[in-house]
């Protein structure tokens, strides 16, 4: 299938993501992805039933690659505040 027919696009009136027949999901910034990471990204924080992505048989099995980082290695900066301002 070409992923470049229109005619076999879902879009998402939420976030906006196609995704073709096969289930492949395009972002709007990024390498296309699935619907599971589609899932963990965004769809699990929405509410809204207008998402297109809520069949758990269509989303399969969640992933630790699915999901953003968490962060918890990252170095924090640290700011002097005794600098005067003006």
């Amino acid at each position: 299938m070409n992923s470049n027919n229109s005619e076999n696009l879902q879009v998402c009136s939420i976030c906006g993501v196609s995704v073709t027949e096969d289930g492949q999901v395009n972002f709007s910034d990024g390498k296309p992805g699935t619907r599971a990471r589609l899932y963990a990204r965004v769809c699990q924080y929405t509410e809204k039933l207008e998402c297109i992505n809520r069949e758990p048989e269509l989303i399969g099995e969640l992933t630790a690659q699915d999901r953003y980082e968490t962060g918890e290695d990252l170095t924090i900066p640290t700011f002097s505040t005794s600098q005067a301002t003006n």
